[in-house]
């Protein structure tokens, strides 16, 4: 309200104006803050939905041309895309964590699947922080993976593992012969065309009421589905939570159970969250980094 004209009205006001200014002077700066981290965080929110597009419809074509008639390949992948063995294990070590951090994060899923007697199957079983807990539990289970310098290492530490392809092996098996199936950050290493055959075959050979429980990263998380992922050269492409609870039902496993796993560390979640948009941001930058799917064979 301007001091002119020069009326007891805009004298009073203009005075008022000032007495309210002072009072705020204080908070007006986190205001501004809090603006400017805003618009930061919706600009860089935006970029990053449009590289999520870009990607899930280069993932659409490709399950187009799947429906077209594309046969589906039972080939073992290729080991690391021609990576150095070494290297590979090496760049799984880093990127997973120590040991100790892996099998804190694998914990959950013993209360998912809960008690299932009978052989269990961990596919990719890398470093066997999986296999030593399930041996630690009295759970009969074998490893396999395609990775020499990973089944060495299992070994060393008395683990049942065999160097061998996931269809290679699951082939050799009587159908309705496992009680469960793990395979934790193994599918997207997979190409589309071996992922069908994949879970198309562990359900062949999982008994009535067994089990298939797959963990991999979660493109819903932007930060995830737009640079993460890509961290390892050995990724194929995300698979979407969707996508692979169509794929499961497609081959006679019910869904019985999604989890949200692995979010960011709290000190990396947005400041005032209390606030429901920036709440929405934090989840979909600094949520579940991963999901987990199981699918049961019900007859």
């Amino acid at each position: 309200m301007p001091p002119s004209p020069a009326t007891w009205r805009a004298r009073v006001g203009a005075k008022l104006i000032a007495v309210v200014q002072r009072m705020l002077f204080w908070y007006t700066p986190q205001i501004r803050q809090f603006h400017c981290e805003t618009a930061a965080i919706l600009g860089k929110t935006s970029e990053l939905l449009e590289q999520q597009s870009r990607q899930i419809a280069d993932l659409q074509r490709e399950i187009r041309t799947l429906r077209a008639g594309t046969p589906v390949i039972a080939a073992t992948p290729g080991d690391g895309a021609g990576l150095p063995a070494s290297f590979e294990f090496a760049l799984q070590d880093h990127f997973r964590g120590t040991e100790c951090d892996t099998s804190a994060k694998l914990a959950v899923w013993f209360d998912a699947i809960g008690k299932a007697d009978g052989p269990w199957l961990d596919v990719g079983c890398g470093r066997g922080e999986w296999l030593a807990m399930a041996a630690r539990r009295k759970q009969p289970v074998k490893g396999i993976d395609p990775s020499g310098i990973a089944i060495g290492y299992c070994r060393e530490q008395g683990l049942d593992v065999e160097q061998t392809g996931a269809l290679e092996y699951l082939e050799k098996l009587e159908d309705g012969s496992l009680a469960v199936v793990t395979a934790f950050q193994v599918a997207e290493h997979f190409p589309i065309h071996y992922l069908l055959a994949f879970v198309q075959m562990a359900a062949r050979k999982l008994r009535p009421g067994g089990m298939l429980a797959i963990e991999t990263p979660d493109p819903a998380n932007i930060l995830m589905g737009s640079h993460l992922f890509w961290n390892d050269p050995t990724h194929q492409r995300p698979v979407p939570l969707p996508l692979m609870e169509f794929i499961f039902g497609h081959y006679g496993l019910k869904v019985v159970r999604s989890l949200h796993l692995n979010p960011f560390p709290a000190a990396q979640h947005l400041p005032y969250t209390e606030i429901g948009l920036i709440k929405s941001v934090d989840e979909l930058l600094y949520g579940a980094r991963d999901y987990g799917l199981i699918g049961r064979r019900d007859g």
